[in-house]
C-alpha cells in the first residue's frame, strides 16, 4: 500500500509539458491585460495621465521581442486549449471549469474586432491610435461590447490563476487581498475607460469645428472625425474577422464529434470500482474522465492538470491495461514515494478491464455510508483531534473498588463525550483514563477547530461537575489534561471493515494524530489543563492567542519542526472570543461598538461647566 502524504505543501506538481506552455503563455497574456486594464483605470482621473501611461506601455510591448511573446502566446493559448477540448472524453464538468471554458471560447469573438481597430488601423490606415482615438472609437457604440469583453478576459484569467494557486500553502493567507483585487479592477477599469471617453465626446460637441494648429494633438472633434472614417473603413475587416473566429469554431466543434463518434465505435472495457460499482465505458477515456462519465464522486482540485495527488487511485487489478506514467505523473508519484500500484486518475488511461479504488474521497462524501463503505478503506481528510487523559487517576484507582474506577470513569466520561457530540465531534475510543475524539468528518477546518476548542473547554468544565456529584467516591477533584491540534489525517477503519457484520468504529492516524497526543503529554509539563495548537487557534479565527495563555514551542517525535502551541490560562475568555466569530457574536459586537460610540458622541455633545463656573458653585 502506498504511502499516503500528510502535507499538502508536498504534493503540489508543475503538470505536463503542454499544460506548462498553456499556463505560461495564459500568464504572459493576463500580465498584457493587467497593465492595460490598469492604464484605463487612470482614466477616473484624467486622459492626460492615461496618454502618459501609454507611453510607458509603448515602450514595454511595442518592440519585436515582446511582440513575438504576445502574439505568440496568444496564438499557442488558444491552440492548446482548442486541442485539449478536442481531446476531452467527458462533459460532466465541475462548474468553475465549464465558467472557464465558456469564457475562453467567447473572447476571440470581440478580441477579434479590437485588434482590427487597433493593430489593423494602424497598418492598413497608416494612422496612430493613441488612447483618444481608441476611446472616440469605443464611445458610445461599442460600450457593452467592450465592458463585456473586459469582464469576460478578467474572469476568464482569475478563474485560471486561482486554481493555479490554490495549492500554494501561501495562498490561502492573500486570498482575501486577491479577490478584492479581483473585483476592484475590472470594475474600476470601465469606469475608468467610460469617464474619460464621455469627457473626450462632451468636449468633441461643445466645439464641433475646432481644428487644431501644427505641433499640436488633435482636437476632440478632428478625433471623431477621424473615427468616423476608420469604422468605415474597418467594418468589413471586422466583420471578416469574426466570421474567422466562428469558422475555427465550427472546426474545432466537427473535430469534437468527429472523436465522438470514434471513440463510441471502439470495443467496451469495464472499470470496477472495488465497492459494487462497475462502469462499461469506451478505452482511452482517463480514470478521471470515466468517474465523471459515471456520476461518481472523484476528488481533482486542480482539475486533472497533474498539479495536485488528489485524485490519485489504487490500482486493484488491470495496471497493464493502463498507459504508462507521464512525466508529471512520475514527479508528482515520486514526492508521495507512492507504491507502483498508485496512480493520477488524470493522467492514467484505461485501454482494458481495470478495477480500481479513489483514495482521496471529496468533501461531501467522506462520511456517507453507502454500498462498499468508503470510510473501510480510509480516506484524508482535515480534521481537528482531541487528547483527553485524566491526571492521577492510578491513584483514585488503587484507593477504590473495582466497581466504583468504572462508575468514576463513566460519570466522567459519559460528560466529556456529550461534550464531543454536543460540538458535532465524534468519539473514537476510549483509552482507559484517556479519550481520542475526531472533529471535522463532515465540516470545514474551520468550523472543526471551533467545535474541538469548545469541546475541550466543556471537558475541563465538567470536571468540576463531576467532582461535587462523586464527592464520596473521591479523595480529591478531578483533574484533566487535553491537546488540540487540526491538520491532515487519514480516517478509516482499522481491524474489521464495513464489508463485515460488525464494522470498528472510525479512528485517524498520521502526524495530527501524533502531535495532538503530545499536546495532551505537554499540559503536565506546563501545568495547564488545555493546550491547542496556534494553527488551530488560527484556523479557528482566534488572533492574539497570548491573550489565552502561555506561547511556546514543543518537539514531536518524528516531525523535524517544533509546534507552536498555547498553554491556555483563561479558558472562559477563550470561549468568548470563540463565541465572538459565530454570525450572531459578530453582529451583537457590531451592534455593542456602535451603541458605544453613539453613547460617546451624546456625552461629547452636552455643554460642559467652565471653571469659573465651577469655582462659583
Amino acid at each position: 500500500m502506498a504511502q499516503l502524504a500528510i502535507d499538502r505543501s508536498t504534493v503540489a506538481g508543475r503538470g505536463s509539458l503542454i499544460q506548462r506552455l498553456r499556463l505560461i503563455s495564459g500568464l504572459v497574456l493576463m500580465v498584457f491585460a493587467i497593465g492595460h486594464f490598469a492604464n484605463h483605470i487612470l482614466g477616473n482621473f484624467s486622459l492626460e495621465a492615461m496618454q502618459a501611461a501609454q507611453v510607458w506601455r509603448v515602450w514595454l510591448w511595442e518592440n519585436l521581442p515582446a511582440q513575438i511573446l504576445l502574439y505568440g502566446s496568444l496564438v499557442i493559448h488558444v491552440a492548446l486549449t482548442s486541442w485539449k477540448f478536442i481531446q476531452r472524453r467527458t462533459f460532466k464538468l465541475p462548474a468553475w471549469e465549464w465558467a472557464q471554458i465558456v469564457l475562453g471560447a467567447a473572447i476571440p469573438y470581440w478580441l477579434a474586432v479590437h485588434i482590427v481597430a487597433t493593430r489593423m488601423t494602424e497598418r492598413r490606415l497608416g494612422i496612430p491610435v493613441d488612447y483618444a482615438l481608441e476611446l472616440t472609437l469605443l464611445w458610445p457604440g461599442a460600450a457593452i461590447t467592450q465592458t463585456a469583453l473586459l469582464f469576460i478576459v478578467w474572469a476568464h484569467g482569475c478563474i485560471g490563476i486561482h486554481f493555479w494557486l490554490r495549492l500554494r500553502p501561501w495562498y490561502e493567507r492573500w486570498f482575501t487581498a486577491f479577490a478584492a483585487a479581483a473585483f476592484a479592477v475590472p470594475l474600476l477599469a470601465t469606469t475608468g475607460w467610460i469617464s474619460a471617453a464621455r469627457q473626450l465626446r462632451a468636449a468633441a460637441l461643445a466645439a464641433p469645428d475646432a481644428v487644431s494648429q501644427p505641433g499640436e494633438a488633435p482636437t476632440p472633434a478632428e478625433y471623431m472625425e477621424v473615427a468616423s472614417f476608420v469604422i468605415q473603413e474597418m467594418t468589413a475587416p471586422a466583420i471578416a474577422s469574426q466570421q474567422a473566429v466562428i469558422a475555427f469554431a465550427i472546426a474545432v466543434a466537427l473535430a469534437l464529434g468527429l472523436r465522438q463518434i470514434v471513440t463510441r465505435l471502439h470495443k467496451r472495457i469495464r472499470v470496477d470500482y472495488g465497492d459494487g460499482q462497475l462502469i462499461t465505458t469506451s478505452p482511452g477515456n482517463t480514470l478521471l474522465e470515466i468517474s465523471r462519465q459515471a456520476g461518481i464522486p472523484h476528488m481533482s482540485v486542480c482539475g486533472g492538470r497533474a498539479r495536485c495527488s488528489t485524485c490519485r487511485t489504487l490500482i486493484l487489478d488491470g495496471d497493464d491495461a493502463l498507459t504508462q506514467p507521464t512525466e508529471a505523473e512520475t514527479n508528482l508519484l515520486s514526492k508521495l514515494n507512492a507504491d507502483a500500484d498508485i496512480r493520477l486518475a488524470c493522467q492514467a488511461r484505461a485501454r482494458g478491464n481495470v478495477s480500481i479504488r479513489p483514495l482521496v474521497q471529496p468533501q461531501q462524501q467522506a462520511v456517507t455510508i453507502r454500498a462498499g463503505d468508503p470510510l473501510g478503506w480510509g480516506v484524508e481528510r482535515k480534521i481537528a483531534v482531541l487528547f483527553l487523559d485524566i491526571r492521577g487517576f492510578s491513584r483514585i484507582s488503587e484507593r477504590s473498588l473495582p466497581y466504583d474506577v468504572v462508575f468514576i470513569l463513566n460519570s466522567f466520561f459519559g460528560e466529556a463525550a456529550t461534550a464531543v457530540e454536543t460540538h458535532n465531534g465524534y468519539v473514537d475510543k476510549f483509552m482507559g483514563d484517556g479519550m481520542m475524539a475526531l472533529f471535522g468528518l463532515d465540516s470545514s477546518e474551520v468550523e472543526a477547530s471551533r467545535d474541538a476548542i469548545r469541546a475541550a473547554i466543556e471537558c475541563d468544565t465538567a470536571t468540576s461537575r463531576v467532582s461535587r456529584i462523586l464527592t464520596q467516591h473521591l479523595d480529591e477533584p478531578i483533574r484533566i489534561g487535553v491537546g488540540v491540534h487540526v491538520g491532515d489525517a487519514v480516517v478509516g477503519r482499522i481491524g474489521r471493515t464495513s464489508d463485515q457484520r460488525q464494522p470498528s468504529r472510525l479512528t485517524a492516524i498520521g502526524d495530527s494524530v501524533n502531535i495532538a497526543s503530545r499536546l495532551e503529554q505537554a499540559t503536565k509539563e506546563l501545568g495547564t489543563s488545555l493546550v491547542i495548537s496556534e494553527q488551530t487557534m488560527a484556523a479557528a479565527g482566534i488572533t492574539e492567542a497570548a491573550r489565552f495563555g502561555d506561547r511556546s514551542s514543543i518537539t514531536v517525535r518524528n516531525i523535524s519542526k517544533p509546534i507552536d502551541i498555547v498553554a491556555i490560562r483563561d479558558p472562559a475568555a477563550l470561549e468568548e472570543a470563540l463565541a465572538d466569530q459565530t454570525p450572531a457574536g459578530k453582529a451583537a459586537k457590531k451592534k455593542s461598538a456602535w451603541a458605544k460610540r453613539a453613547a460617546a458622541g451624546e456625552k461629547s455633545s452636552k455643554p460642559r461647566a467652565g471653571k469659573r463656573g465651577a469655582t462659583r458653585n
